[in-house]
């Protein structure tokens, strides 16, 4: 008895994978949000991103001081890769009006006081302008004015000392850029956003089935024609299989031959970086299963799921630490499979780590797993398969009773 009931459980696990595969790649919607999505948004964004750094940002200099260590400063500034010294103005109205034409982006002004506190040893300020229009300017001026300053601080430091220590005491300080070697913007976002587009497309593209087989059940008394009658466990596992089965091709295109095309750090090895995500796509599958209880049809998936990209963006730490994060904020980013996916991702791809040196992140997606696996049997069990009993109930009581209640959800008038 228990050998025929695991041999029925692998059965319908087989035909429930079967026919949800058949229904992915016979649904417009599952289409595009599985395959046609995942492959135009990692190049959309990444060419978007392209040229990752700016080169020789056109600045002004506004010098006051007029002394010996200001010309240093602007020679060294203009000698930078990041900006270009277009013009001297003679005060800080004119270098304005060159900055509203867009004859350049940043002033550099350099106050009359500065060679005197230097000589002083007494701090020396600067006051950097900049047009705020695009942020990789900003980036690059104030990289550049930041990199002169610590250079012509450490040569003053050495000079100083130079009398009272002998000449190999001077210790030099060099910066080694590690994994992102050309500390570009889009090698240090995109990683992220791989993951993201991954995860958001399976989310769409399972609340769109479920769209799906709830059209066709109010079309059918409650009855879905494509539906196989098979356990909660057996549907929730097929499902899931489906799902990460058919991101076999767009995983590898997402997350090795983009980084490939634009050159982005590719330091970690593709076997490895292949197993990290199998736990990440299977957590996804598992978390659209529980999200779907909140579409209704196919339209509203996109509604009631794509504004959480924007959310779970913030909640992997891109743009704001996730140390710095409130425990509220941190607890549920820690609930969400792409954040840690993403940073294991980063770790492996830019930082070259292995994957026993973020087998933290793994192994919390593996959690995930099982924790979403539980939930979305609980969707399935009390919530889902409920519904479509009562569906049934009313369609025998009354057979226009569900459109009837659909046209009422949606609030159009029906003429009796």
């Amino acid at each position: 008895m228990i050998i025929k009931n695991i041999t029925q459980w692998f059965h319908d696990l087989a035909h429930v994978w079967v026919r949800e595969c058949w229904l992915v790649l016979h649904e417009k919607g599952a289409i595009i949000f599985f395959f046609v999505l995942c492959a135009i948004y990692p190049l959309l964004y990444a060419t978007i991103y392209n040229p990752e750094i700016v080169r020789d940002v056109t600045v002004v200099v506004v010098d006051d001081d007029r002394s010996q260590e200001s010309r240093e400063l602007c020679r060294q500034l203009d000698a930078t890769p990041e900006v270009c010294v277009v013009a001297y103005a003679a005060d800080m109205q004119e270098a304005r009006r060159m900055m509203n034409e867009k004859r350049c982006y940043g002033i550099v002004h350099v106050p009359r006081e500065y060679s005197t506190s230097l000589s002083r040893v007494e701090k020396a300020d600067i006051d950097v302008y900049c047009d705020m229009g695009v942020l990789l300017r900003y980036k690059q001026i104030v990289t550049a004015v930041t990199n002169v300053q610590q250079h012509l601080t450490s040569e003053i430091q050495a000079a100083k000392m130079a009398a009272v220590t002998t000449a190999g005491a001077i210790i030099e300080s060099e910066e080694v850029p590690l994994g992102n070697t050309a500390m570009g913007l889009a090698s240090a976002v995109l990683p992220c956003i791989l993951m993201l587009v991954l995860q958001q497309s399976m989310l769409l593209g399972i609340g769109t089935l479920h769209g799906g087989s709830r059209e066709r059940r109010l079309a059918n008394r409650g009855h879905d024609p494509m539906e196989v009658p098979a356990g909660v466990t057996s549907t929730v596992i097929g499902k899931a299989l489906c799902y990460v089965f058919m991101y076999a091709i767009p995983m590898v295109y997402v997350l090795y031959l983009v980084p490939k095309f634009f050159d982005f750090p590719q330091n970690g090895r593709l076997l490895e970086v292949l197993t990290f995500t199998i736990p990440f796509l299977l957590a996804s599958a598992m978390l659209g299963q529980v999200l779907k209880i909140f579409v209704n049809d196919r339209e509203s998936a996109f509604i009631a799921l794509a504004f959480t990209s924007v959310i779970f963006v913030f909640l992997t730490g891109i743009s704001w630490p996730r140390c710095a994060m409130n425990s509220f904020w941190l607890a549920m980013g820690n609930m969400i499979p792409s954040t840690w996916a993403a940073n294991g991702y980063i770790s492996l791809q830019t930082g070259g780590a292995t994957l026993r040196q973020v087998e933290i992140n793994y192994w919390m997606l593996w959690l995930l797993v099982i924790l979403y696996f539980v939930l979305a049997c609980i969707v399935e069990y009390y919530l889902c398969r409920p519904r479509w009993r009562r569906m049934r109930h009313y369609a025998k009581r009354d057979a226009g009773a569900l459109m009837r209640e659909e046209y009422r959800r949606q609030a159009v008038d029906i003429l009796e």
